[in-house]
């Protein structure tokens, strides 16, 4: 049956915070990461003890930045799942940073199969979040108005809940693996659109290919919302091939924070022909010859090669401007100086790199 339900997600990691909530110490505790504190505190919603781990974005102790915050369910679990997640993105994206937080339960009794569920303890918890944890985020750490809600498995059920519940709540809303089997998806969206007109939210559905039947109602939820052109919610979905339920947890997050805190170039018409071969030709300095780059096209196309390597496609977003899919990080524009051809290589935190047209 469901057997992802009946999961007790009971790892030990790390952060706990509070709200309007007794806290149980003025300052974070360290956990075993130097950038993972919590907080132990006792929630007056639920009259319960909880755990609130925050995880700082690069940069937070040395500026005076606001982030936006992503709160995560499961937060024993998911907080490091997170953590590497923007990790490796960085690697590939312009990502912009966020405060993370999760929620959850640290020595306690793991008590997600009544928190996450919305005909149980779901309404009790997410007047917890509400008024306590965002709360106390808000009081303690420099962020700004926008939240997203990130849940897997049961979790998927409660953002699920929260979405049509408290419309507008979070600014984005991830639906990992929603138990269920994903059925409630497009009756919870029916009736919420039966009596309102419009939600202006941005939501991320994802799950393994090998749930089938989750597969199949993400894929009705996309298009239930794609087409009621009231709806005023962005929705992108991911499936991530070859893995079930545990196995794709950790690629269903990374692809819905990609979809939320990466800068993707959009990509307009490819120029013809006639204007792309101005780009044609080979580009290197003294100290590049040995790898120097060839830009050339096929079939309409732009491509360029370093030195024997695989030719890569660069694809245009602007003017004399073009990415490649394979690290969206970097962008590639060519440019003329004093009669003198250029490609130029922008790294987003390193210096441009420079090529000469040689022929």
């Amino acid at each position: 049956m469901i057997r992802f339900i009946t999961i007790n997600l009971a790892l030990v990691f790390i952060l706990c915070s509070q709200g309007i909530c007794q806290v149980k110490q003025d300052s974070p505790l360290p956990f075993r990461d130097k950038d993972l504190v919590y907080y132990d505190y006792h929630s007056k919603t639920i009259n319960e003890d909880y755990r609130i781990y925050i995880h700082l974005p690069p940069g937070y102790d040395t500026t005076k930045t606001a982030y936006p915050v992503l709160y995560l369910t499961d937060g024993d679990w998911n907080m490091t799942v997170a953590m590497n997640c923007f990790n490796m993105l960085r690697q590939d994206y312009t990502t912009r940073e966020a405060l993370l937080v999760g929620i959850g339960y640290g020595n306690q009794a793991n008590k997600r199969n009544r928190d996450l569920n919305p005909k149980d303890g779901g309404p009790k918890f997410l007047t917890f979040i509400q008024n306590e944890v965002i709360s106390f985020v808000n009081s303690k750490y420099r962020v700004t108005e926008e939240k997203g809600l990130y849940g897997y498995s049961f979790g998927g059920i409660f953002t699920t809940y929260v979405l049509f519940q408290k419309p507008n709540l979070f600014n984005q809303i991830y639906i990992g693996a929603p138990g269920n089997n994903g059925n409630d998806l497009v009756p919870a969206a029916r009736e919420y659109f039966s009596k309102n007109n419009s939600l202006k939210t941005k939501v991320f559905a994802g799950v393994g290919s090998f749930e089938t039947d989750n597969v199949r109602n993400i894929g009705l939820f996309k298009k239930y919302l794609d087409s009621n052109k009231n709806s005023g919610i962005q929705i992108e979905t991911a499936i991530t091939p070859n893995a079930g339920h545990g196995a794709a947890l950790a690629q269903v997050m990374q692809n819905g924070i990609k979809y939320v805190y990466c800068v993707h170039h959009q990509s307009i018409a490819t120029p013809p022909l006639s204007e792309l071969k101005k780009y044609v030709g080979t580009y290197g300095t003294d100290d590049t010859k040995s790898k120097a780059i060839h830009v050339f096209t096929d079939k309409g196309e732009l491509y360029f090669r370093e030195g024997a390597e695989t030719a890569l496609h660069l694809i245009p977003f602007e003017k004399d401007g073009f990415f490649m899919v394979e690290n969206e990080g970097l962008s590639f524009k060519f440019t003329t100086e004093n009669g003198r051809h250029y490609f130029v290589v922008d790294f987003p935190t390193e210096k441009d790199v420079r090529l000469e047209k040689t022929k």
